[in-house]
């Protein structure tokens, strides 16, 4: 068995305070045993302004809250995974293909190994581009627009201010396992929670800052029933608590075995007294032990990979 953790902060527009958080519960879970440990999404900086976000975005070569998690990596030799905004490297290929004059940002899950180098790197694929009815104040992603999405004349969505990513990558092998990479709004897209699985994943790690009307009514559901649905462990690392005036994530860090057992949770703002949650939150982390051998019992107990009915489904559909 190994210990990982999966931690929960309070990010806000200042890069150096989110980096002193992270170190916190970063060096609490080493201490407490952790070999791989686990960031939310957006764990550089979260705020309102489209325009700050590019600001306080930089290229993954020159990217300041990047390379304190890279020095933590490499002297307490544990492997990091993060969300962070990027921008891409000037002058190149992915550079070029914007507009001149974009300010959008890519949201980013970055896997740093134990020599503090950069193992992987993944682009949130599915942008969180929704309307939701009565969430007034709440954003359409770690940095959407922060306006009343009640008003339907309001254009909101994650991709106003964020480059989509174009590929999914192949499962990334730690000590604890075989890591699939998604953030946040993929959750609720089985096709590439299959396609990990073919990978070979063993562990799904889901870094979030999902908003507080979808957080309660649907983040635990949609984490559980990936666990069960794909028979891999998932990690779901949170944002929580007020970001900004206008801004608030839900939190509920939480870990899933492949049987669908709840492993660890840290608190919903549904946990966070009233006249607590326009206050920053103490940063969190839960230690889980995670077995390998539970995915081949589960696997064994129910295979249904080997029961798929591959030459059903590719039947075309009527319209």
């Amino acid at each position: 068995m190994t210990k990982i953790a999966a931690c929960q902060i309070t990010s806000t527009p200042d890069v150096d305070h989110n980096l002193k958080i992270s170190e916190t519960v970063i060096r609490g879970a080493v201490k407490d045993g952790a070999k791989v440990i686990f960031l939310p999404e957006a764990a550089d900086f979260i705020t309102d302004s489209a325009h700050e976000c590019f600001l306080l975005s930089a290229p993954i070569s020159n990217h300041t809250y990047l390379k304190g998690i890279q020095s933590l990596a490499k002297e307490l030799q544990v492997t990091i995974l993060v969300g962070i905004h990027d921008l891409p490297e000037p002058g190149s290929a992915e550079d070029k293909e914007e507009e001149e004059g974009s300010e959008r940002v890519f949201n980013t899950q970055v896997v740093v190994g134990t020599h503090g180098q950069i193992v992987e790197i993944y682009r949130k694929v599915h942008l969180f581009d929704v309307k939701l009815k009565g969430d007034k104040g709440e954003t359409s992603g770690p940095n959407g627009p922060s306006e009343d999405t009640d008003q339907p004349e309001k254009r909101t969505g994650e991709s106003l201010r964020i480059r989509p990513g174009k590929k999914i990558c192949d499962p990334v092998s730690t000590v604890a396992g075989k890591v699939g990479l998604e953030i946040c709004y993929d959750i609720r897209f089985p096709e590439i929670h299959s396609i990990l699985r073919d990978k070979g994943a063993d562990i799904i790690a889901l870094p979030s800052a999902f908003t507080l009307k979808t957080g309660k009514a649907h983040w635990a559901t949609l984490l559980k029933s990936i666990a069960i649905t794909y028979q891999v462990f998932v990690v779901a690392a949170a944002q929580v608590g007020a970001h900004t005036s206008s801004r608030s994530s839900w939190g509920e860090t939480l870990v899933f075995s492949p049987w669908g057992t709840e492993l660890g949770r840290l608190r919903s703002m549904d946990d966070v007294p009233e006249d607590e949650r326009s206050n920053p939150l103490k940063p969190e982390f839960v230690i889980v032990d995670l077995n390998l051998g539970e995915i081949e019992e589960v696997r064994g107990m129910i295979p249904v990979e080997g029961q798929r009915r591959i030459d059903v489904y590719n039947v075309p559909r009527e319209v």
